[in-house]
């Protein structure tokens, strides 16, 4: 197989690893549209993007051995924010749930 084939296969694993948990908010807004929505998936959404904009900038000033170490951290980073944004998901569930509730006839 060529190259660009691989990578082109390859890209759904890259972004499940780096970035599953940042799918969460977008595909809860989706699901939600025209619907009261809760806010605490779009805070752990913006929390994950300034981790990893830190990470960004920390490799810029610190030199690994190598440059994939940084990918660890990420790896990590995003199992720790996809924890986070299930358990927003679930709260915000929650919250709607009760919402909904109050303002029934």
């Amino acid at each position: 197989m060529s190259e660009t084939l691989i990578a082109i296969l390859l890209a759904p694993v890259g972004i499940v690893v780096y970035g599953s948990g940042l799918l969460l908010w977008p595909l809860r807004r989706r699901l939600r549209r025209k619907r009261v929505r809760g806010k605490s998936l779009g805070f752990v959404f913006l929390a994950q993007l300034l981790a990893y904009a830190a990470v960004a900038c920390c490799s810029i000033f610190i030199h690994l051995e190598h440059v994939y170490y940084w990918f660890i951290f990420l790896i990590e980073l995003n199992i720790v924010f996809t924890i986070a944004a299930v358990i927003a998901w679930i709260r915000d569930a929650r919250h709607e749930r009760n919402l909904e509730a109050v303002h029934a006839p």
